[in-house]
C-alpha cells in the first residue's frame, strides 16, 4: 500500500514545539554574556574597577553552575518530547497506512462506490446488457428512498459543523449501510472517508493526533469495534468528539441483538475467580454518545416507492415480486446467498432437502411441504454413498441446516417452518427465489424431474395437494402422473379432479371411461379453488 503523508495538528502545536527551545535562549545568553564579559573588558582595555570585574566573573560562575543542570534537564526533556512526537508521527503514519487509500490518499466520500469496501451486501445480478442499456450500476441497485432519510440527513448536516456520532440499528441486510451511505454521499461528499479495519487502528489515529478534521469514520458492524481484547474505549470517542473546531463524524451500523447484548452488563472474572469490572461498560458509554436511528421492516410507503422504480431497475422488480415478511433490501441481498447455499452446499443432505422442496413446488405442490414429502423426495437426490452412510438423524440435521438464515439475524433462509398451531410444525416453505431460479448450475432443472419423482410426490401428497400437482403434471406432458394425481384428488372429493379425469380419458379416446367420470356423483371433500 502506498505511504500516506501524516498530518498532525498544526498552528498552536507547531509553536508548542518551539516554545521550550525559546525558553532556553535567555538563560544561555545570560551565561554567555557574564562568562565572556571579563575577557571582553580586558581585550577592550576598559577601565572597569577590579571589584566589578571580579563580581561579574563570580556571577557568571554562579549562574553557570546553577543553570547548567537546569539547561541539561530542559534539554533532556526536550529530547524526550521530540522522541515522543516522532513516535506519535510514526504511529499515525502506521495507522494511516493501514487504511484503504487511493493513490496514497484517503478517498473522499463521493469517490467511494465499491460495494464490498463499504460493507453493502451483494444484490441480485442484473440481466445481461441491462447496465449498458439503462445506465445502471453493476454494483448497486437503484436506491429506494427510506422513511428515515430526511431525519438522517438533517442529523448529518447538523453534525457537519461540530462533529458527532450517528448509529443505525436494524436487522442484517435491512439496508442500513446503503441508507447511511446515500445520506453521506448527499450531505458530506467532500469529507474524507476513513475506514479503520479495527478498534486498535482507530485508537492509534486518535492517540497519535493524526489530522482527522472533516473525516467520516466508517464503523460498519460497529459491534466488531466494541468487543474483543482491543475494544474501542469511550474515552477515545469522547476525545474525538470534544474537538468541535475540527469536526469528525462517526457512522456506525449495528444489529438489534448485538445492541442489546452490548448494553447488558457483563462482569468479567479476576485471576482469583472474583467478579471483576463490567466488560460492556465502554460499549454502553459509546452507544450512549450516538444519535440512534432504527431501520426495520419496510413500510407500505417504502414498498410504494420500490414499485415506482420497478420499470427503472429489473433488480427492484425481481425483489418486489417476492414481497413477503422481509423487506426489499433483505430480498435483494439474500437472493445471491440463497442461491449460493443451494448450489454450493457444504451439506449434501441439506442440499437434497432444498432440492426436494424446489422440485415439489415446481411440480405444483402447495407452499407448505409436509416432512414425509421432503424426506421421500430428498432421498431421490442423494447418491448411493450418502444414502448408505446417512445417520438416523440425517433429516433433522438437514432441515436445521436448510432453515439457517443466510444472513445473521436477517430471517431469510432457504426453508422456513410453517404451522397453524403454536409449537407445532405443519411443514416447511421453500423460498420463492429458489423455486424461480433456473440456471445450468442448479442441482436439478425442471427438465430433469423424473417420472419416479412425480410418482413419489403423488403417492405422498395429500389429496387436496394432488389437484394442483395433477394439473402441473398434465401441462408438463406427464399424463400418466396427472391421471394418478387427479384420481387421488377425486378420491378426496374434488369435483374439479373428476371433471379433469373425464377430459383426459376423452382426449385419449376412452369415451366410456370419460362418461364414467363425468357422471360420477359429487362427494363432500376438497374445497374447490
Amino acid at each position: 500500500m502506498a505511504s500516506v503523508r501524516v498530518v498532525v495538528d498544526d498552528g498552536g502545536m507547531e509553536w508548542g514545539r518551539l516554545r521550550p527551545w525559546a525558553a532556553l535562549i535567555g538563560p544561555l545568553l545570560a551565561v554567555g554574556v557574564l562568562t565572556a564579559a571579563p575577557a571582553g573588558v580586558k581585550a577592550g582595555e576598559l577601565a572597569w574597577p577590579k571589584w566589578l570585574v571580579a563580581g561579574v566573573v563570580a556571577a557568571g560562575g554562579v549562574l553557570a553552575a546553577v543553570w547548567t543542570p537546569l539547561v541539561k534537564a530542559r534539554t533532556d526533556a526536550l529530547a524526550a518530547r521530540t522522541t515522543r512526537s516522532a513516535e506519535r508521527d510514526a504511529q499515525a503514519e502506521g495507522a494511516l497506512n493501514r487504511l484503504p487509500t487511493r493513490k496514497g490518499k484517503i478517498p473522499l466520500v463521493a469517490d467511494v462506490t465499491d460495494r464490498g469496501l463499504l460493507g453493502i451486501h451483494e444484490a441480485i445480478a442484473l440481466p445481461v446488457g441491462s447496465a449498458a442499456a439503462h445506465g445502471l450500476s453493476e454494483e448497486l441497485p437503484t436506491y429506494v428512498p427510506r422513511d428515515i432519510d430526511a431525519d438522517l440527513r438533517t442529523a448529518l448536516e447538523v453534525r457537519s459543523r461540530t462533529g458527532g456520532f450517528v448509529l443505525l440499528v436494524g436487522p442484517a441486510a435491512a439496508g442500513k449501510t446503503r441508507c447511511v451511505y446515500e445520506a453521506s454521499q448527499t450531505v458530506l461528499p467532500h469529507w474524507r472517508l476513513v475506514m479503520p479495519g479495527d478498534a486498535a487502528t482507530l485508537t492509534e489515529l486518535v492517540t497519535s493526533r493524526a489530522d482527522l478534521k472533516h473525516s467520516v469514520l466508517w464503523l460498519n458492524e460497529i459491534q466488531e469495534f466494541l468487543s474483543g481484547a482491543d475494544r474501542l474505549k469511550a474515552s477515545t470517542v469522547r476525545q474525538l468528539l470534544a474537538d468541535t473546531a475540527r469536526p469528525v463524524i462517526l457512522i456506525g451500523t449495528l444489529w438489534p441483538t448485538a445492541y442489546e447484548q452490548l448494553r447488558t452488563p457483563v462482569a468479567g472474572l479476576t485471576s482469583d475467580g472474583e467478579e471483576g469490572e463490567d466488560l460492556n461498560r465502554d460499549a454502553r458509554e459509546v452507544l450512549d454518545l450516538a444519535r440512534r436511528f432504527s431501520l426495520g421492516h419496510w413500510s407500505d410507503r417504502e414498498w410504494q416507492r420500490a414499485e415506482e422504480l420497478m420499470s427503472v431497475d429489473p433488480r427492484i422488480a425481481e425483489a418486489a415480486r417476492h414481497r413477503g415478511k422481509t423487506g426489499l433490501a433483505q430480498t435483494l441481498a439474500a437472493a445471491p446467498e440463497l442461491i449460493h447455499r443451494w448450489e454450493q452446499a457444504d451439506d449434501p443432505f441439506g442440499q437434497a432437502v432444498i432440492t426436494a422442496a424446489v422440485v415439489a413446488r415446481r411440480c405444483g405442490h402447495p407452499a407448505v411441504l409436509p416432512v414425509p414429502v421432503l424426506e421421500a423426495l430428498a432421498q431421490e437426490f442423494l447418491d448411493s454413498t450418502h444414502r448408505a452412510t446417512a445417520n438416523e438423524g440425517w433429516l433433522d440435521e438437514a432441515l436445521a441446516w436448510a432453515c439457517r438464515p443466510v444472513h445473521h439475524g436477517g430471517g431469510i433462509a432457504p426453508l422456513q417452518a410453517s404451522g397453524e398451531v403454536i409449537g407445532h410444525v405443519d411443514g416447511y416453505q421453500i423460498s420463492d427465489i429458489l423455486v424461480a431460479h433456473e440456471t445450468p448450475s442448479v442441482p436439478v432443472s425442471a427438465q430433469e424431474i423424473t417420472a419416479r419423482v412425480w410418482e413419489r410426490l403423488v403417492e405422498l401428497a395429500a389429496p387436496e395437494a394432488c389437484l394442483s400437482v395433477g394439473t402441473t403434471a398434465y401441462f408438463a406432458g406427464m399424463t400418466a402422473q396427472s391421471v394418478a394425481a387427479w384420481e387421488r384428488a377425486a378420491g378426496g372429493g374434488s369435483t374439479v379432479a373428476v371433471f379433469n379425469l373425464g377430459n383426459v380419458l376423452s382426449e385419449q379416446g376412452d369415451t366410456e371411461g370419460a362418461r364414467t367420470w363425468y357422471t360420477r356423483e359429487p362427494t363432500q371433500g376438497i374445497p374447490e379453488p
